[in-house]
């Protein structure tokens, strides 16, 4: 992708976060790229076109930060991981995070386009797929593996909007620690 590209993406990531999908304005977004109202065009062609391509960049960035978890040797290993990494993307991508996984604009589009749902579901059977190897290797009780990645999502979820709402610890290190505390206790359910 082009850094214009990019820089298009982030500005109008921004945008959306703060004035929701109706407050999206090719030509705002375009003054903040630093570019012409018509060369946003050039990129493109509409508003919908532009969201659609954001939210796919948000998924597909979350992907990204999951997909090293699958060099690990052990399922164990490979679920904890995703969990690390998990962690390593709401702290250090937040706009993404709040993007595909809070904004019930999001929401609202991927119930809608077929293409949109395929990019969350890719994230969601990235999890469900660990908690079903995690239960063929024992590690995890059997249990409906779609059904825990619910609890899992539901969870960073809520971690994420409190880290947010500033009502848990900044610190990089005191965040990590409150975050693998809590993933224990909700572990203690589901571990065999």
């Amino acid at each position: 992708m082009s850094d214009t590209k990019d820089t298009i993406l982030a500005c109008a990531r921004d945008q959306y976060l703060s004035d929701g999908y109706k407050g999206l304005s090719m030509r705002k977004i375009a003054d903040k790229a630093g570019i012409s109202a018509t060369a946003i065009y050039r990129h493109f062609s509409n508003k919908e076109e532009l969201f659609h391509r954001l939210v796919k960049k948000g998924f597909g960035t979350y992907t990204y930060y999951l997909t090293p978890a699958l060099e690990e040797e052990t399922a164990e290993l490979r679920f904890k991981k995703t969990m690390e990494y998990a962690l390593d993307f709401i702290l250090e991508q937040p706009k993404y995070f709040e993007l595909i996984f809070v904004k019930s604009e999001t929401k609202d589009e991927l119930a809608n386009f077929d293409d949109l749902r395929v990019d969350s579901k890719i994230s969601f059977d990235f999890y469900t797929d660990r908690i079903n190897e995690c239960i063929a290797e024992g590690y995890l009780k059997d249990d409906n593996a779609s059904e825990v990645s619910v609890l899992l999502l539901a969870s960073y979820t809520g971690f994420f909007a409190l880290y947010t709402a500033g009502l848990l610890p900044r610190s990089k290190k005191e965040i990590r620690a409150l975050y693998w505390r809590t993933v224990e206790r909700i572990m203690v359910g589901v571990i065999a």
